[in-house]
């Protein structure tokens, strides 16, 4: 397999809308994202347990292996050209690893997320870098952002922004995921390492 493509030759740039909500539920959604190891993940999972707990929120936790941070949607049931111009676009990243520090807690409406403020400003400068690679390859820029890793989707109670002992991990890698809709299933399709 190319180090330039998923699927062979360097694409032709794409017209890939990023599309707002859908009508039907999708079946597949493609995201670049960020992922802590096994070990940190099951660290950030059990203090998910602590807060849910600590704060009488009723919710179910994102399993360990799903914890991740999202960098850029690529798109809902997109074709295999649109995924191609995204690999594409991720093979131009050139940035060192980071460290993610985590400092609060807090509700996005329903989900329970850990924000960063200073801690994931790393995040915030990959996330620029890729989503200008993007649009350089025809997808649309992307929205405002705030950086964050959800723990649970379906918290019950609201939960203001809550300092917490701080919590991270070394990103030393983005990847591509395509998620199963309804499945609880992410399948990582490719890896990008970030230098050391």
């Amino acid at each position: 397999m190319s180090q330039h493509d998923l699927f062979g030759a360097a694409p032709a740039p794409v017209s890939a809308p990023r599309p707002a909500r859908l009508a039907a539920q999708p079946r597949h959604t493609w995201f670049f994202a960020l992922r802590p190891s096994m070990d940190d993940a099951h660290r950030i999972h059990a203090l998910a347990g602590d807060l849910l707990a600590s704060h009488g929120i009723p919710g179910k936790r994102h399993d360990p292996e799903r914890l991740h941070i999202t960098l850029d949607l690529v798109g809902h049931d997109v074709d295999d050209t649109v995924v191609s111009a995204a690999c594409y676009a991720a093979d131009t990243i050139s940035l060192p690893f980071f460290h993610i520090r985590f400092e609060a807690a807090m509700s996005f409406t329903g989900p329970l997320v850990l924000v960063g403020g200073e801690g994931t400003e790393p995040v915030r400068k990959l996330r620029t870098e890729l989503g200008c690679a993007l649009a350089d390859r025809g997808f649309k820029p992307p929205r405002a952002y705030e950086p964050h890793m959800t723990l649970c989707y379906d918290a019950q109670r609201r939960l203001a922004k809550t300092p917490i002992e701080p919590i991270g991990f070394r990103a030393e890698e983005f990847v591509l995921i395509k998620s199963h809709v309804g499945f609880s299933r992410h399948e990582v399709l490719r890896t990008w390492r970030l230098a050391g």
